[in-house]
């Protein structure tokens, strides 16, 4: 049986997520929580810095790249079964809207 990636919509708390995601680049990964550089995506369970345990992991690379999006899903999945795989423009997004909502809410 062939296995196909397929985008789904789920509700997320956004702090919740941002406080256990590792955003992954072309080389490394970075901590969203404390913006920890150099992390290695495919082996590292917890921040070296701040010590947060990651849940989810997204790819800046999964927009740039569409053409490798889903061999890039696929390789994650494989790689780090452990972690849930976000859509980083989706998060992006998410993000500076709670960010401009909290600062003209003051």
């Amino acid at each position: 049986m062939t296995q196909h990636y397929l985008r789904t919509f789920k509700p997320f708390d956004l702090e919740e997520v941002q406080k256990s995601l590792l955003i992954i680049g072309d080389l490394t990964g970075n901590c969203a929580a404390c913006n920890c550089l150099g992390i290695n995506a495919y082996d590292t369970k917890a921040c070296p810095e701040c010590g947060v345990v990651f849940k989810y992991i997204a790819s800046r690379r999964l927009e740039t790249h569409p053409a490798e999006r889903f061999q890039l899903a696929r390789r994650l999945a494989e790689k780090r079964p452990d972690l849930i795989l976000l859509d980083y423009l989706d998060y992006q997004k998410s993000a500076g809207n709670k960010a401009a909502k909290d600062f003209f809410s003051l």
